[in-house]
């Protein structure tokens, strides 16, 4: 080969003219525009600590799909699967803007970017990274499981989100439309727990009536409402709700004091807590995370177990059947020396030490630090107990006894009654005055 060409191909790009160069290098430019600008859309997605909306106007949202609002945790990390909670508002009328999906108690407490003060933050899952939340908003009176199908698609596409930790919950047609998306879903997405709130309308829902076509059966589904709510009626939520139970799915129902369509609960910043981490601690087609309530005492920590979620205030923690957990009890109460502890289920590995450990079974429920073995008293209103007089400590049974009863009321939050329109329940008496209403219907 002559030495000429030789140096001139060892010359390479250098001894090319200026215009080869560029348009050899054309392509790589255009291939690093085209990444360049795929991340720009990518963190266009969302912004972090802030609402973001998708919007029929901006193009964002097809018509005919649901405007929403996603707000992610300021430290969110794309590389994570989040936790994705969907808030449904209310109201008869639709909504024309994203951004009026958003006003509720949930993204108030969410906004706030203080992850000590989101609802359902725990001191005790110190790997949790708080959730995602999404507010969609309807242009009509109701929700459609086959218009969320589409927005459940929309948002996995936009953040990283964990498919079997999927929740639900909404209030007044929100609460209609929470049972909506449930049992009308196709099984495109999955549903890990719900909450409905003051649902209005329940009659226009349809779920199977048994155990191959109800939809609801592998979603927890803790129901709260006004008893005595004149725009939302109990009495259509009520047979929805019980349906779900007599079939095998798990449902907690709260009463909410109160005579109004907007009435909450009282300390409700800290029972939306508590039920929002009730709701987190959900995983879709994994067992039940079970409510353990301990009166008078603590949870320490989680000796053995799948999943475990402990509350904030180490009161309550969410377990499945078989979880062993280790819990602490002061040395004494009103002047009262420690006794022992008492459950109507489970098992201590030594009730009689302050400090011991407790398995949990199937189903919520509640164990109690007993301090002496007498002073405490139950009074029952229409109903009756056995034993009547209980020492604290001793299992009770109640039974309603009035033909027009229509649901439990409880002097304290030591006695959980997870199901209240149950006629009749256990508990163990806690050392603590308790009185019991079966209350009647008006």
């Amino acid at each position: 080969m002559p030495q000429r060409q030789i140096a001139s191909e060892s010359r390479g790009l250098k001894g090319r003219p200026m215009l080869y160069r560029i348009r050899l290098l054309t392509p790589c430019l255009l291939v690093i525009s085209i990444f360049a600008v795929i991340d720009l859309a990518r963190a266009a997605d969302y912004t972090p600590g802030k609402l973001h909306n998708y919007s029929h106007e901006d193009g964002t949202v097809a018509r005919g799909d649901y405007q929403y609002s996603v707000f992610v945790p300021k430290d969110y990390d794309p590389k994570r699967a989040y936790p994705l909670v969907f808030y449904l508002h209310g109201g008869g009328n639709g909504r024309n803007h994203p951004s009026q999906g958003h006003r509720n108690m949930l993204s108030a407490r969410l906004k706030d970017n203080n992850r000590s003060t989101d609802a359902g933050y725990s001191r005790n899952m110190p790997d949790s990274r708080g959730y995602i939340l999404v507010s969609p908003v309807k242009p009509i009176a109701y929700w459609k499981a086959s218009v969320f199908k589409r927005l459940v698609a929309h948002v996995k596409s936009k953040v990283h989100i964990d498919a079997n930790r999927i929740y639900v919950t909404g209030f007044s047609m929100g609460g209609q439309g929470t049972w909506f998306v449930a049992c009308g879903n196709d099984g495109s997405y999955r549903i890990a727990a719900m909450m409905p709130l003051g649902a209005w309308g329940c009659h226009y829902v349809r779920n199977g009536k048994n155990r191959k076509t109800c939809k609801t059966l592998k979603t927890p589904t803790w129901v709260l409402h006004c008893p005595l709510d004149n725009v939302s009626k109990i009495s259509e939520q009520l047979p929805l709700f019980q349906s779900h139970v007599d079939l095998g799915g798990y449902g907690r129902f709260t009463m909410i004091p109160g005579r109004g369509h907007k009435s909450r609960p009282p300390n409700d910043n800290e029972f939306l807590s508590l039920r929002m981490s009730w709701m987190l601690s959900q995983t879709y087609g994994t067992p039940f995370n079970y409510i353990l309530q301990v009166n008078d005492g603590r949870i320490v920590k989680v000796a053995s177990g799948k999943r475990p979620f402990t509350a904030d205030s180490s009161r309550h923690g969410f377990y499945e059947p078989g979880t062993v957990v280790s819990i602490t009890a002061p040395e004494s109460k009103d002047d009262k020396p420690f006794a022992r502890w008492a459950a109507t289920k489970g098992k201590f590995s030594d009730a009689k030490s302050r400090s011991t450990s407790y398995k949990t079974t199937g189903g919520d429920g509640a164990i109690s630090a007993i301090y002496g073995t007498e002073g405490y008293k139950l009074t029952v209103v229409d109903g009756k107990a056995k034993p009547a007089s209980p020492k604290p400590g001793q299992v009770v049974t109640v039974i309603a006894t009035s033909g027009k009863f229509y649901y439990w009321k409880t002097s304290t939050t030591l006695v959980d009654i997870a199901i209240p329109t149950d006629r009749s329940f256990q508990f163990a008496m806690p050392s603590a005055d308790v009185t019991l209403t079966a209350q009647p219907k008006d």
